[in-house]
This record gives structure tokens, sequence and C-alpha cells, in this order.
């Protein structure tokens, strides 16, 4: 999990801004922060790419959660809301950084002035699996005009359903269209013939032995377990693995 956040802070932070994030757009944005607070007794986390430091704005979701202070704006030196995560599902935090990745590389291809229409909702379980509660999350990225994206927003409220497991999709908010659905395509991020070796690679085996197997050349199972690590955004095949099933991948 660490690597696939790692790859989504490398690639959000590390833009090549040519400008600065305007004053006036920041505040008008922690006005929408803090009036989604207001409202909905949520949390609303602005995340600015360009300091990296977030903005967090707390409804009175904070005091069931027992985390931040409602009506408290806190400023924390990340684009990460931590300890609100450590309230939720682990495996559904990994899906939604992975969900998030493809967002943030799909928003890059969408036109500046149409990327608000665009956003990632989620359904997340929490921790305790006693609590009987689960929160809807929603993040829109905001572009500058160089096409940088200068700010996220996500939005966080109690949903009125109870999750059995994490759904996640990137929606088009004008027109109702979904971009990607998490559950129904993650299945077919990695090929069969991919899913087919991790599962020989988690028993144990070899590629002199997969290739044997499946009658395939040694180089042809390098290059397949390359491009698992290069998919998954992992360092060796354990954590591909590892992540896989959790993900029930394989």
């Amino acid at each position: 999990m660490k690597n696939i956040k790692d790859d989504l802070s490398k690639q959000l932070l590390e833009q090549k801004n040519s400008g600065t994030l305007p004053m006036q757009d920041l505040k008008a944005f922690q006005e929408i922060a803090q009036k989604f607070a207001d409202l909905e007794n949520g949390i609303a986390v602005l995340s600015d790419l360009y300091n990296n430091k977030s903005y967090i704005y707390s409804g009175k979701i904070s005091e069931e959660l027992g985390i931040f202070k409602k009506d408290q704006v806190q400023e924390i030196e990340s684009i990460w809301e931590e300890e609100l995560f450590g309230k939720l599902n682990a495996d559904d935090v990994l899906q939604k950084y992975l969900l998030e990745l493809h967002f943030f590389q799909f928003i890059k291809t969408i036109p500046v002035e149409e990327r608000k229409d665009f956003c990632v909702i989620s359904r997340l379980r929490m921790n305790d699996k006693t609590s009987g509660k689960s929160l809807q999350h929603k993040m829109f990225y905001f572009s500058n005009d160089y096409e940088d994206v200068e700010l996220a927003l996500c939005l966080y409220n109690f949903d009125f359903s109870l999750a059995l497991q994490y759904e996640g999709a990137i929606l088009n908010t004008a027109n109702g269209n979904i971009v990607k659905q998490n559950e129904k395509e993650n299945e077919f991020f990695l090929s069969a013939r991919e899913k087919e070796i991790l599962k020989m690679l988690q028993a144990g085996k070899q590629s002199k032995e997969i290739a044997a197997l499946l009658f395939i050349s040694i180089n042809t199972v390098s290059r397949h377990r390359q491009n698992i690590l290069e998919k998954m955004k992992v360092n060796n095949t354990a954590e591909a693995c590892s992540i896989a099933t959790k993900l029930k991948w394989i």
C-alpha cells in the first residue's frame, strides 16, 4: 500500500508547475470546504499540492469519530489526512489510493475547463466492524491555467447504508456517466497470464519452473513479472502477491 501511496504523492507533488496559487483562489475553495463541513456535518480536506499542506474543516462527524476538532480549522503539513485513514478499513484505503492514482492519470487527459465535472466517489468501511457505519468520500482535483493540478478537495460524511465491501468509481457529475468503476474493473487490471504467473509466484515457484509449466521462455516470464511490478507500483513480487490477494485479483 505504501508504494501505491508514494507513487501517487510523487505524481501530485512533483508536477512541473509554472506558477503559484493565487491567494483569492485558495480562499474561495477554503470557503467551499467550510460550508460543506457546516451543512453536511462532514469533514472537508483541502490539499494544497504546491506547498504539501492541507486545511481540515470538521463538522459534527468529528465528534462521532473522535478525530480533529469540530468548528476548528486544522492545518497539517501533508496532503494526507492520516488521522482519518486510521479509522478506516485498511484494504479500502488501499483501493482508494489506487483509484485516485487512476483518476490523476485520467484527469490529465481532460481539458482544464472540464476537469471540475469529474470526481472520485467511494464508500469506505470503518475499521471497527461493530460500528455499523460507513463513510462516503468524494474527491475533486482543480487545475490552474498551466494544466497542473493545484488543489484536491476531499469530502467525507456518513453513508446512508453500511458498506459490505469497498465500492469506488470515477464519475462525470455533469451527466452521471461512470468513467471507471473499481469493483468491476479490478479483475481486469492484470491480464489473465499475469494473474496466472502471480499465483505461481505466490506458491513459491521460480521463473524456470513457471516457464516450463506454461511452455513459455524464461525471458517471457521475466517480462510478465516486470509488467506486474510496473502496473502495481511495487518493488518486488512479494508485495505484488500481498496486494493482489488483498484486492482479490488472485
